[in-house]
């Protein structure tokens, strides 16, 4: 590992700048490395790649503290010449970068190194934990993904078990349920509509015994 100088500057900087450009690369070089790392240490199917979909449902996207980066689609202006855990390299409007990528045992980070400078980056959890402050009765999606159908709306009575609406995911329908019996206070999504992990998808307020 190579040592990176300190303090790191931020990624956000004036719109429109050289150094904004350079850190969005910067982002992107870190997301490749990612899935690169990703894939070196995928215990099956280790041929394919990271992410990979016989049938793509939404774009790939690493999402970071400092940045939220979709790297599959790319833009046209954007070629991958290489990508590695260690050492990505891009084509930007015909200039060539080199990104040199690291991270630390017991560090959380993403440290990119470039001839602009350094980044650091936060990486987030794909699938975060469900928030702890939500309204009593929530129904979080459990996976990113569309919902498909809404079987239910503000008012009604269900009962334990019963189907509340239905996300699809990776071509897979998915039932979210009502956990208790009780009346649907709040829908809060509606159907073609794509959702994240933990979203709050409808609340459910339980029926007193």
């Amino acid at each position: 590992l190579h040592t990176l100088p300190a303090p790191a500057p931020s990624i956000e900087t004036a719109a429109g700048t050289a150094a904004e450009a350079g850190g969005r690369l910067a982002a992107l070089a870190a997301a490749l490395a990612l899935a690169a790392a990703n894939r070196r240490d995928a215990r099956v199917l280790a041929g394919l790649p990271a992410g990979w979909r016989n049938v793509r449902s939404q774009p790939r996207r690493t999402r970071f503290a400092e940045a939220d980066v979709v790297y599959d689609p790319l833009p046209d202006t954007i070629t991958v010449i290489g990508a590695g855990p260690d050492t990505v390299v891009l084509e930007h409007d015909g200039v060539r970068h080199t990104f040199e990528v690291a991270r630390y045992d017991g560090d959380p980070k993403v440290y990119v190194d470039h001839a602009g400078g350094c980044a650091v980056l936060t990486p987030l959890p794909r699938l975060p934990e469900p928030v702890e402050h939500v309204a009593p009765g929530s129904l979080l999606a459990p996976m990113p993904g569309g919902v498909l159908r809404v079987e239910v709306a503000a008012g009604d009575r269900v009962a334990k078990g019963q189907a509340v609406l239905v996300l699809e995911a990776m071509k897979m329908e998915h039932r979210i349920t009502a956990p208790v019996a009780g009346v649907v206070s709040g829908v809060h999504v509606e159907e073609g509509r794509q959702v994240e992990a933990g979203a709050v998808l409808a609340i459910i307020q339980e029926e007193s015994t």
